[in-house]
């Protein structure tokens, strides 16, 4: 099989031409959510940081009073809840953004199956199965995370090769979330190092939005992701012709 990016890019402008408004306003809110969960986060960053300054001057204190127990005490007990609090708002981080990422696939492979209007209605249809994107997210950032610590390299291969994991199960939303990514593998086999090139092929135009101050990323990112869904349709339709998957595999 040849791997055609441009083929999948220019027919997701065709794709998308006149029926833009739904991917548009499902990329801003997408985008809202996740400036508010960053902004979010450092807010909180900031206020352990404040905390732990605050902390450290009153074990100072306690210390030169001489109740040296209470004051290591009293610290690490701080930190421990801080860094409790930070984990589990990067775990619902992740989640939420498992979640969007599970919507924006569903509505994809909508926008795949016909030229005809979709309703805003589709998008929000990609909730449905929230939990699932959730655990998604969280399954796919803990492998990712742990061939990171082997090294850069495996944990950015191992992205690719888990990458259309949300795809599959934005399709086929009754497959397991290890299922998916095992079946992203093998969709994968041979083309990562496409899938890598396609993905820096679109560098050039987030470079241009930050000339427009992200305004531009309301027209990008439906074209990314409308592109990723053909390619991904092309690497299944190949697993089934030459056997590598069956549909049973995605039931």
């Amino acid at each position: 099989m040849m791997f055609n990016r441009k083929l999948y890019k220019q027919t997701a402008k065709k794709q998308l031409a006149g029926r833009r408004n739904v991917p548009v306003l499902a990329t801003l809110i997408t985008t809202f959510i996740l400036l508010f969960l960053g902004t979010s986060s450092e807010i909180h960053t900031s206020q352990i940081i404040n905390s732990n300054s605050a902390y450290a001057q009153t074990a100072s204190w306690i210390y030169e009073t001489e109740d040296d127990f209470a004051d290591d005490y009293a610290f690490s007990v701080s930190t421990i809840s801080d860094s409790g609090v930070s984990l589990l708002f990067s775990i619902l981080t992740i989640s939420i953004t498992g979640i969007l990422i599970l919507a924006q696939c569903h509505l994809y492979n909508e926008y795949f199956k016909t030229l005809e209007k979709i309703s805003f209605a589709e998008y929000l249809r990609g909730f449905t199965h929230w939990f699932k994107g959730a655990l998604a997210g969280l399954w796919f950032t803990l492998w990712v995370v742990l061939w990171s610590f082997l090294f850069f390299i495996p944990g950015i291969v191992k992205a690719f090769s888990y990458s259309q994991m949300f795809f599959v199960l934005a399709e086929n939303p009754k497959i397991g979330v290890a299922k998916a990514m095992q079946i992203s593998k093998t969709l994968t086999k041979g083309f990562k190092a496409d899938l890598f090139v396609m993905y820096i092929s679109f560098f050039g135009w987030h470079f241009l939005s930050t000339f427009t101050f992200g305004i531009l990323q309301l027209w990008i990112q439906p074209y990314e992701y409308m592109s990723f869904t053909n390619a991904y349709k092309s690497l299944k339709m190949h697993a089934l012709r030459t056997g590598i998957l069956t549909e049973s595999d995605f039931i």
